[in-house]
């Protein structure tokens, strides 16, 4: 692999496959600046053809190593919801086939990362909607049955027997 700058970005792009490899700090700033992402997308230009791929080569699934450590990389659709399947060492960096670090740029810039980031936080707040709803329906069967929650509900219980019997016998 051989280093190139795109932008003030540095990385290296295997010059067999045309593939980079882009470490965390600087995929991070790609994602977050429009000159980067400018840069990226103005080094996208077509390369010289080559073989395309068998439908069953590109079909197979195949986990890389990660350049620095060795260790095979995760494979992940980016945000969740982009179509770019990319392989990930969360300690380095990502592995980009060819055109898919444009690809990625192009979903940044449409609003791709927003709208994953928005249906995130709907899932979230949904999810946290249910545990209360949970919570809540788990503390009315326990005052019911007489049993308490938590050691707070039983010390508030004892505390309020307390006051009854002073109440009663004073």
């Amino acid at each position: 692999m051989s280093s190139i700058t795109l932008g003030t970005v540095a990385m290296r792009e295997c010059e067999r496959c045309v593939g980079l490899w882009v470490e965390v700090a600087a995929f991070e700033k790609i994602c977050a600046d429009r000159e980067q992402q400018s840069a990226v997308l103005g080094a996208a230009l077509p390369q010289p053809a080559r073989q395309s791929p068998t439908k069953a080569e590109a079909e197979r699934i195949r986990y890389v190593p990660c350049p620095q450590c060795g260790q095979l990389m995760n494979r992940i659709n980016f945000a969740r919801c982009s179509g770019v399947v990319v392989d990930i060492c969360k300690g380095h960096g990502t592995w980009f086939d060819r055109d898919e670090l444009s690809a990625i740029v192009q979903f940044i810039r449409g609003g791709g990362l927003e709208v994953s980031r928005q249906k995130d936080k709907a899932e979230i707040e949904f999810e946290r909607q249910q545990l209360r709803a949970e919570e809540l329906a788990a503390a009315k069967r326990a005052a019911s049955r007489g049993v308490y929650s938590s050691d707070d509900e039983r010390l508030g219980g004892l505390s309020a027997a307390g006051g009854l019997l002073k109440f009663l016998i004073g």
